[in-house]
């Protein structure tokens, strides 16, 4: 026979029942108050605030450029910006190819700027600039920025200038510190002076690739004399005495005007005289 259990034996652990969840719901707002009042008195204190600003080396400006581009300072709240609107503000810096702002433990800032790369410096009027591995340039303000850096003259066409760039980004960095001055010639040919005391034409096509030889090239060429090395097409070699020699001069005789002689110098005026004569007879 199923046995039945009253309600008023049920009813103790229905009150159990309920009291438990009105504690739980009281606890939880309770730790809910709590954390709402934590958080207010954390907003309103110096703990929100910016502590520490920290900034990775540069090279192009300095670091302390940056940072007081990027409107950050100390004191300010840690939650009063947004870090993508600052990367966006440093992104537009020309020399910037990319920043990251991020907020670190407690209350500090890093900041890590990645620049674009300095290929060489490039003639510009009356001063050289840096110009950059995305063809940007900027006024070199620092010599000192590229200590190996060689400089581009004649090259004002972007697209011919881009294409140096990338050629030079192949190079062989034993090879690239030994680069002076490289002059554009105009048909994609270029003259390039080496720190060694050579001269190198070549064209801009396949430059990189041809002068990762220079090193074994040059350790066959004579050493009495340094000179002009051509890998336009093929490899030639000659002597600065033999490419910049002088003309020999060429004796030209130039043929004198021949001079007439008095008695045929005399003539007319003599014809003259004697036919104004014979026409006085005449009228006489």
């Amino acid at each position: 026979m199923e046995k039945v259990i009253d309600i008023e034996d049920r009813i103790p652990s229905m009150r159990k029942k309920r009291r438990r969840r009105a504690n739980m719901s009281f606890l939880l707002l309770v730790v809910i108050f709590v954390l709402v009042l934590l958080a207010l008195l954390y907003f309103q204190s110096s703990l929100s605030d910016v502590s520490k600003i920290s900034i990775n080396e540069t090279v192009l400006q300095e670091s302390e450029y940056y940072k007081g581009q990027s409107g950050l300072y100390k004191g300010q709240s840690l939650w009063g910006f947004r870090a993508k609107d600052i990367e966006n503000n440093l992104e537009k810096i020309p020399g910037v190819k990319e920043a990251k702002v991020k907020r670190d433990f407690y209350n500090d800032v890093s900041i890590n700027v990645t620049e674009w790369e300095p290929v060489a410096y490039i003639e510009n009027q009356t001063q050289y600039d840096l110009l950059l591995e995305n063809g940007d340039r900027l006024e070199a303000t620092d010599p000192d920025i590229l200590s190996h850096a060689p400089i581009l003259s004649g090259f004002t066409e972007p697209d011919v200038t881009e294409r140096m760039i990338k050629q030079l980004q192949k190079m062989d960095n034993t090879v690239f510190e030994l680069l002076s001055e490289l002059r554009y010639e105009g048909e994609d040919k270029i003259d390039v002076f080496m720190s060694d005391g050579y001269e190198v034409h070549a064209l801009i096509l396949g430059f990189a690739d041809k002068m990762s030889y220079y090193p074994d090239i040059i350790a066959q060429l004579p050493k009495e004399e340094k000179g002009v090395l051509d890998i336009e097409i093929g490899v030639y070699f000659k002597t600065y005495t033999d490419f910049y020699k002088e003309p020999v001069p060429v004796d030209v005789k130039i043929p004198q005007p021949v001079e007439e002689s008095n008695v045929t110098k005399g003539k007319p005026a003599e014809v003259e005289i004697n036919k104004e004569e014979k026409s006085e007879q005449e009228t006489e």
